[in-house]
């Protein structure tokens, strides 16, 4: 949901810090013009029960009967973000980006499916044979990923930044070998702390087994009168706020999220942005210093569609550890 992205091969920005942050900056506000754009959306939250069969990452879910769980849902994993929340240290890790751009068609989708509608927001339909996928080129790139949570005041977060290996704070307009980046995963399972729950609409779709873990599946899309988590969008100047919507699977038994899948509200071809998609997958770490297990993001796809540049990235992290700020002064002279 709060996957920010930047496509420097265009020009184009999403929020990326600069700088060690050290106060969380201010989310952009949505324009009267852009409420009524998000207005219109059609999201999940109203899908038909065809559109959720159809749908290639609901399989072999069972679904709901009726929303009856979905507060005592909302309630517990609510409380399990908070706690998380609460309990983050600085936290840093190795971070390898591995980018994809195909030299023509489309990226891969799941075999056997037509990629997700992003104009309707709905999901694909079976095709008698997969896709086939495209020749690419494939790049990678090593950086440290940080991590530092801001668990006070009404509106909790954390602030996520990138350096290179040698401490150097990451630039994402400097940006040669790749031509997108997104950060911000760890932020992503705050659309269920209880400061975003009532920025959301969410809908109980059922019970599905992933991991070998049987999960509650809750579905989610921002309001956009309501609100206030807004990634941006810069190009060429310009700041665009974008609103998100997406699938939780949600650990039935400990109420810990095990994986987000979101996409945009809406397209917006307005700014040239047709679709952007992410996958992130949560496991159990304990950084190297840390007595304590945090659920943090191991692995993250972002697909993402920006005036017709088709650019798959897969994130993968290890080697979690305690992360301080360390300084020396020198003396004059």
């Amino acid at each position: 949901m709060l996957v920010a992205v930047s496509i420097a091969a265009v020009s184009a920005r999403l929020q990326q810090t600069a700088t060690p942050p050290q106060l969380p900056e201010p989310p952009p506000q949505l324009m009267p013009s852009e409420i009524e754009i998000y207005k219109r959306a059609q999201t999940l939250i109203d899908w038909t029960p065809r559109q959720i069969h159809d749908c290639p990452f609901l399989h072999k879910l069972r679904p709901a009967g009726s929303q009856g769980q979905l507060p005592m849902v909302l309630e517990r994993v609510g409380q399990t973000v908070s706690l998380l929340l609460h309990d983050f240290p600085q936290i840093a890790c190795d971070e390898t980006v591995s980018e994809e751009i195909p030299a023509q068609g489309p990226t891969s989708f799941a075999p056997g499916y037509t990629p997700m509608d992003m104009n309707t927001g709905t999901p694909g339909t079976p095709n008698p044979t997969p896709v086939p996928k495209a020749s690419s080129t494939v790049t990678h790139q090593k950086f440290r990923y940080i991590v530092v949570p801001r668990p006070v005041g009404a509106f909790p977060a954390f602030e996520e930044y990138r350096t290179d290996l040698k401490g150097n704070l990451f630039d994402a307009l400097g940006l040669s070998d790749l031509s997108m980046m997104s950060s911000n995963y760890t932020s992503t399972c705050l659309c269920f702390s209880p400061a975003d729950q009532r920025d959301n609409r969410f809908r109980h779709f059922g019970i599905q087994t992933i991991r070998n873990r049987e999960c509650q599946v809750v579905g989610f899309a921002q309001e956009p009168e309501r609100a206030r988590r807004v990634s941006r969008f810069r190009t060429q100047g310009e700041s665009v706020a974008l609103l998100f919507q997406g699938l939780a699977w949600i650990d039935a038994e400990t109420f810990q999220v095990l994986r987000i899948k979101t996409w945009l509200l809406v397209p917006r071809k307005d700014i040239g942005i047709s679709s952007q998609t992410s996958t992130v997958d949560f496991y159990p770490v304990q950084p190297s210093g840390s007595e304590g297990v945090l659920w943090l993001p191991r692995e993250v796809t972002v697909e993402a569609v920006y005036r017709g540049l088709k650019v798959r990235n897969t994130h993968q992290y290890a080697n979690f550890k305690l992360f301080r700020v360390e300084s020396t002064i020198k003396p004059e002279g």
